[in-house]
C-alpha cells in the first residue's frame, strides 16, 4: 500500500471540526467515517483504483489549512491531484464565503425584500461560523441516496442506504480497517428487485434506483449537461425521469453538482426549522421557505446547509 501526502489551504474562514460534526449526524453519511480526534476518511476510485483519502486540520478556522493523505496499491500524481480536487470539492473550500457572509451584515437591497439583513439567519451563520456546505462524492450518489430518502424518514433512510451498500458496494481494506465503497451504477443496475425487496425496498423505490442506475448506464441522464444548465432548465431536465421530482432535482444540484443557489424547499428538515426559526407556530410551507430564501439569492444551497445543521443539533 502506498502513500502521498498534500497540504490544502482552503478559503478563510472554515472550520473543518464544525463540518465533521454534521457528518457524524447526518443520514447521507453512510461511506464516511469521521473519526473522535475529527480525521475524515472516505474510499473512493479515481484512475481505476481504489483509494483512502484521510483529511485533517492543522490550522484554524481564520487560517485553515488541512492534510491530505491518500493511500491505494498505486498512487501516482495524477491519482493525487484528483484526489486533492475532489476533496475541494466536497468541501467548498476554494469559494470565497465572503458573499455570504456580507448577507447577514449588510443591507443587500438587490436580493433581500427588507431594507434590513436577515437577523433570525445572521445569528445562525455566526453561531457556526467557518461551515461550509459538504457536497457528496459524485452527483450519481446524491441521486441514489436523494431517491431513497423519498418520502421516508432518515432513520430507515440510512438502513436503506446501508444495505445497498452491503449488497453490492465494493471495500477496501486498508491497515486491516474496511472502508466501505459507493455502488457502481453497473452494480446497482443488475441488482435484482426480489432482493431489493427483501431488504425492505418498496416495489417503486427498487424500481426507482434501479432505473435511475440504468440511465446513467445509457447516457439518458448526463450529468455534466445537467450543471452546465441554468437552474431552472436543469430542474427540467432531471425531473424527465421516472421518480424524480422537484424535491430531488433541488437536492441532487445543490449535494451532488455543488448548486450553492439550490434549496430543496420541500424538504420537511427545512420546513420544520424554518417555521420554528421565523415564529410561524407551525412548519413553514414550501412557498413560504422559497420567499425566505429569496433574502439568500445566490446561496440559497449554503443556508439550507445551515439549517439543515441546526434541526441537526435540535438548536432550531
Amino acid at each position: 500500500m502506498l502513500a502521498a501526502h498534500l497540504e490544502i489551504t482552503p478559503a478563510a474562514p472554515y472550520s473543518f471540526t464544525t463540518t465533521l460534526d454534521y457528518l457524524r449526524r447526518s443520514s447521507s453519511a453512510v461511506l464516511e467515517r469521521v473519526s473522535e480526534d475529527d480525521v475524515y476518511n472516505r474510499a473512493v476510485t479515481l484512475h481505476d483504483q481504489d483509494v483512502l483519502l484521510t483529511v485533517k486540520s492543522v490550522g484554524s478556522v481564520d487560517a485553515p489549512r488541512l492534510l491530505l493523505d491518500v493511500q491505494g496499491a498505486r498512487v501516482d500524481e495524477g491519482t493525487v491531484a484528483e484526489a486533492a480536487a475532489l476533496v475541494r470539492r466536497i468541501f467548498s473550500l476554494d469559494t470565497d464565503p465572503a458573499p455570504f457572509y456580507a448577507l447577514t451584515t449588510t443591507s443587500e437591497i438587490q436580493n433581500l425584500k427588507s431594507k434590513t439583513p436577515d437577523a433570525v439567519f445572521g445569528a445562525l451563520v455566526q453561531r457556526y461560523y467557518g461551515l461550509r456546505p459538504v457536497t457528496l462524492v459524485s452527483p450519481f450518489e446524491a441521486l441514489i441516496w436523494a431517491i431513497i430518502g423519498q418520502q421516508i424518514n432518515v432513520s430507515f433512510a440510512r438502513k436503506l442506504k446501508q444495505r445497498l451498500v452491503e449488497l453490492c458496494g465494493g471495500q477496501l481494506t486498508v491497515a486491516r480497517v474496511d472502508y466501505p465503497l459507493m455502488p457502481t451504477p453497473e452494480a446497482i443496475a443488475a441488482l435484482d428487485p426480489a432482493l431489493l425487496a427483501a431488504n425492505q425496498f418498496s416495489r417503486q423505490k427498487s424500481s426507482y434506483v434501479i432505473g435511475a442506475a440504468e440511465a446513467v448506464i445509457s447516457g439518458e441522464l448526463d450529468f455534466a449537461l445537467a450543471a452546465s444548465l441554468p437552474h431552472e432548465e436543469a430542474i427540467v431536465y432531471l425531473t424527465r425521469l421516472r421518480g424524480l421530482g422537484r424535491w430531488t432535482a433541488e437536492y441532487v444540484l445543490m449535494r451532488g453538482l455543488n448548486g450553492r443557489d439550490s434549496i430543496p424547499a420541500a424538504d420537511m428538515g427545512l420546513r420544520i426549522a424554518m417555521g420554528r426559526a421565523y415564529g410561524l407556530g407551525r412548519n413553514a410551507t414550501e412557498l413560504e421557505v422559497r420567499e425566505l430564501a429569496e433574502r439568500w439569492a445566490g446561496w440559497r444551497g449554503w443556508a439550507a446547509f445551515y439549517w439543515w445543521h441546526a434541526l441537526q443539533l435540535g438548536e432550531v
